[in-house]
């Protein structure tokens, strides 16, 4: 169903499938262009850094611009910088060397654990492994750290552990003992 309608812009009577169109064929032709052109962001202006074309609102070109972000959002002052940390199979990373990453250049990671226990202790020896006595890998604390062979560490893991068993039930118990109590904080 159409309606008889008079176009609001150079007033010719035509037909619309719509009763509420105000334009004819050819005005709504002419009324997009001229809106295209008013926000027409695709005018091209020389950059003003290489003085390559470049959008017309834009502050440089696509190319300088993204230069100028590489050098911008480096460590720091990149929003996803987690301070040279990150996680991988439960245990802390830690970025230890900067540079680019690639064939055993650049950005080198470590376990945080090897390098708290390796501050403390010296390098660690070939074939040694830093173990974690609670068993939970992201608690890298000096107390929790215990460095062992390998064979040591995979062949006999109960046996080897024992000395260290008594100390940590003494700092859990430690610690326990000077965490407040939920019952008299309630009270």
């Amino acid at each position: 169903m159409s309606a008889h309608l008079q176009c609001t812009r150079c007033l010719v009577a035509y037909e619309a499938k719509r009763s509420d169109a105000q334009f004819c064929g050819t005005c709504k032709i002419i009324r997009a262009q001229e809106r295209a052109a008013q926000y027409d962001t695709k005018k091209k202006e020389p950059c003003p850094q290489c003085g390559a074309l470049m959008v017309r609102r834009a502050q440089s070109c696509r190319r300088c611009e993204n230069q100028r972000r590489v050098k911008a959002y480096v460590g720091n002052n990149n929003p996803n910088w987690r301070a040279g940390l990150t996680k991988a199979d439960g245990y802390i990373l830690e970025r230890v060397q900067t540079g680019t990453p690639g064939k055993g250049k650049g950005a080198f990671y470590r376990g945080q654990h090897i390098v708290i226990w390796e501050a403390a202790n010296g390098s660690l020896p070939k074939g040694w492994v830093v173990h974690h006595l609670n068993g939970i890998k992201d608690d890298n604390r000096i107390e929790n750290l215990v460095g062992m062979t390998r064979n040591e560490h995979h062949k006999h893991p109960r046996e080897a552990l024992r000395p260290y068993e008594a100390r940590i039930r003494d700092l859990e118990d430690l610690a326990n003992f000077w965490q407040p109590r939920r019952d008299v904080l309630r009270g």
